[in-house]
C-alpha cells in the first residue's frame, strides 16, 4: 500500500523591496517544483510592464472591473499602491489550502500581515532584503528601464517596508524568516530549505494520514 501524509496547503509569502531578489526566488522555486508549487497571480489595475504576461504575471483589469469584483466579495484583500489597485482572489487561496497545494506570493508587508491574520497556520512569511540600502539603489538603477519618478517611488516604498520590518521585530507570528540576499545562489538555498522544512510542519498534517504510519500490529 502506498502510504503518504496528507496536509493543508501552504501560502509562501515573499516580501521585500523591488530589487531584493524575491521575483527571482519565486521563479526558481516554481521551476524546481512545477507539480507541487504554484505562483499565485494577483490582479492589478496598472498597465503591464515590458516582459509581463497577462494571466501569468498579473490579471490585468480595468479599474471598473476590479471595483465591481471587489464589491461582489471576490477578493480576499486589496491594496492601492502608487495609484493602482492590487488584489488576491479569495477562491485561489481557499481552494489551494483545502486541496493541499502550496502557493507562492509576492506582496507588500501589509498584505502579508493580512494573510497572517486570516490564515495563521498556513502562511509563511519570508522578508527578503539586500545587504544595504545603497546596494538596493545600485540594483534598481542598474536596470536602466525605470524612469526617475518611478525610481523615487520605489525608494520611498522600500523605506516604508524597512520601517515596518523594524517595528515587527520581536512580535511573534508576523515575519517568520529574514533573508539577506548578499549572494543570490546562497540566499536561494536558504529560501528552498525553508520551503522543504515548512512542508513537514506537523500542525498542517492530517491526523488520519498520520495514523496509518502509527499502526502497531497486535
Amino acid at each position: 500500500m502506498d502510504r503518504k501524509l496528507v496536509r493543508k496547503g501552504i501560502l509562501f509569502v515573499l516580501v521585500g523591496p523591488t530589487g531584493s531578489g524575491k521575483s527571482t526566488f519565486c521563479t526558481r522555486l516554481i521551476a524546481e517544483n512545477p507539480d507541487t508549487l504554484q505562483y499565485s497571480t494577483s490582479a492589478t489595475t496598472r498597465p503591464p510592464r515590458p516582459g509581463e504576461i497577462p494571466g501569468k504575471s498579473y490579471h490585468f483589469m480595468e479599474r471598473d472591473e476590479f471595483e465591481r469584483r471587489r464589491a461582489s466579495g471576490e477578493f480576499f484583500e486589496t491594496e492601492e499602491t502608487h495609484g493602482y489597485l492590487y488584489g488576491t482572489l479569495r477562491s485561489s487561496l481557499e481552494n489551494g489550502i483545502n486541496a493541499g497545494k502550496d502557493l507562492v506570493f509576492q506582496i507588500d508587508i501589509r498584505g502579508a500581515l493580512n494573510f497572517k491574520r486570516h490564515f495563521p497556520n498556513n502562511t509563511v512569511t519570508l522578508f527578503i532584503i539586500p545587504p544595504s540600502f545603497d546596494e538596493l539603489k545600485v540594483r534598481l538603477k542598474g536596470r536602466g528601464t525605470v524612469d526617475p519618478e518611478e525610481l523615487q517611488r520605489r525608494f520611498t516604498t522600500a523605506r516604508d517596508e524597512y520601517e515596518a520590518l523594524l517595528q515587527l521585530n520581536g512580535d511573534p507570528g508576523k515575519v517568520d524568516y529574514l533573508i539577506v540576499n548578499n549572494d543570490l545562489d546562497e540566499a536561494y538555498k536558504t529560501v528552498r530549505a525553508i520551503v522543504l522544512a515548512e512542508r513537514s510542519r506537523y500542525l498542517r498534517i492530517d491526523r488520519a494520514s498520520v495514523e496509518q504510519f502509527c499502526e502497531i500490529p497486535s
